[in-house]
């Protein structure tokens, strides 16, 4: 579960810092960063899996285009690190990549990773690269939002009484055991992975159930090609992929294990598109093929994937994220909007709440450790939210250039929570900013520039707020 996000020059995000709950919505206008943020989740998740050069390029392409590993440094300065941190519950239990499974020491963990650009190389290489852990004292603290006594023990696990469990010492990042060994050293910005990333036996069960939760943090990028796509009767993994692929598969798994899942989805289409009458998956033995189909009112005949539309797909994809409760993930959805009647919007945004896990109750089978972060321009989608739920975001032209700002709303729980680093908090936005964007009117600048002397100090002065 994703806590905390601080991040450094980073796209156009010049300095953030962002508190997750298990329901997370950012609201503002187009083009002012939102998906920026987006991007950080997702390179910090390629990166636990993937070369730092394969990660960046997956993050571009994301955006579009081929650049330079410099478009993801803010201004596009050589001269600037990137610096992204992460705090983290992770998994109290984990698998190896050899089926070995391992018990992290502790589960309240703060992952940091400093990258600069290499000129010799063009690429980004690791400058500093830390692994930390806070007490089990600290919990409160260190979540910040409200939860039982009952969620926090099931998600607080063991303790710790040693150091890192990686550090940068001079010019060695050092993997240290969860027994305090000395550490294992590597070089620094000499290695293709981060040593998360390399990380894959149980011999490091906390770093390793740090990897497999950034691993779990998927932007998705529903593709309609992807979705209609039939898979292969042996196809793995079981679950929806984050481009919308493994349909078929997943639901031909989720069924004889739960007969009454397909009643399930069914009803929660029909909240979304009464059109649909039933659901199921066509078995086709010559091809070695599994393949989506569904019936639809008014049609005699099973309509096959590529014959549903592409809402119709997205509904279909959605709704089987949130039955498949083995599937514990982060899920970035941008602009869910997109493709739904404003009618429908209310049913989507309360699937996507029923997704993320109930901080009321220990987790469970029926209660999977699983977040939901949107992003929207969208007025109809923010009118969905509570000021609790939402983050604001606006673009301000500073003496360095368009800096993306996110700042929580006043007096809700991401302001009034402890902090645990007082320099990287921002002001809170004022709550009249949201409803002024919720209501169509324009934003009164004065509202928010007083709000904008933080941690750019003088940078801010005389700011000019390009949506305003």
């Amino acid at each position: 579960m994703l806590i905390a996000l601080r991040i450094k020059n980073f796209k156009s995000i010049r300095e953030a810092s962002v508190r997750f709950g298990p329901f997370t919505c950012f609201i503002g206008h187009n083009g002012v960063g939102k998906s920026n943020l987006f991007d950080a989740i997702h390179f910090l998740s390629e990166l636990a899996e993937r070369d730092i050069s394969q990660a960046a390029a997956d993050v571009r392409r994301a955006s579009g285009g081929t650049y330079s590993p410099l478009d993801l440094v803010f201004g596009r300065d050589p001269g600037r690190t990137i610096e992204l941190s992460a705090d983290m519950i992770v998994p109290t239990k984990v698998t190896d990549d050899f089926g070995q499974s391992a018990t992290p020491s502790t589960t309240l963990l703060t992952y940091t990773l400093g990258l600069d650009y290499s000129r010799e190389s063009d690429q980004l290489v690791v400058a500093n690269e830390r692994l930390t852990h806070a007490k089990r004292g600290d919990y409160a603290k260190f979540v910040g939002f409200r939860s039982s006594g009952n969620f926090q023990t099931s998600v607080v696990a063991g303790s710790r009484r040693g150091g890192p469990l990686i550090s940068t010492q001079s010019d060695r990042i050092m993997l240290h055991g969860d027994g305090g060994s000395r550490g294992r050293p590597a070089p620094v910005g000499r290695s293709p992975p981060t040593v998360v990333g390399g990380t894959n036996t149980f011999d490091y069960p906390t770093v390793l159930a740090a990897k497999r939760e950034m691993s779990s943090w998927r932007v998705l990028h529903l593709e309609p090609s992807a979705m209609r796509t039939p898979d292969s009767k042996s196809a793995l993994p079981h679950h929806v992929s984050a481009d919308g692929s493994c349909i078929p598969a997943t639901l031909n798994s989720l069924i004889p294990d739960n007969p009454d899942i397909q009643a399930e989805i069914v009803n929660r289409l029909r909240q979304l598109n009464s059109d649909i009458e039933d659901i199921g998956v066509h078995a086709d033995d010559a091809r070695d093929q599994l393949a989506l189909r569904a019936r639809i009112s008014g049609t005699s005949n099973w309509l096959y994937g590529r014959s549903l539309s592409d809402g119709t797909l997205r509904y279909i994809a959605l709704v089987l994220m949130l039955v498949d409760v083995r599937d514990r993930a982060l899920l970035c959805i941008e602009e869910p909007e997109n493709g739904i009647h404003p009618s429908r919007i209310q049913y989507l945004v309360n699937l996507l709440r029923d997704y993320a896990v109930d901080v009321d109750e220990r987790i469970a089978d029926d209660n999977p450790l699983r977040q939901v972060v949107l992003n929207t321009h969208s007025p109809e989608v923010a009118r969905q939210f509570s000021f609790e739920d939402m983050i604001f975001v606006e673009r301000a032209l500073t003496n360095s250039g368009p800096v993306s700002v996110f700042r929580p709303i006043r007096n809700t729980w991401r302001t009034n929570a402890p902090i645990l680093d007082e320099k990287a908090a921002s002001k809170p936005a004022l709550r009249q900013a949201v409803v002024d964007f919720i209501g169509g009117s324009p934003i009164n600048p004065g509202l928010l520039e007083e709000q904008l002397d933080f941690e750019f100090g003088s940078a801010m002065r005389g700011v000019k707020l390009l949506s305003a």
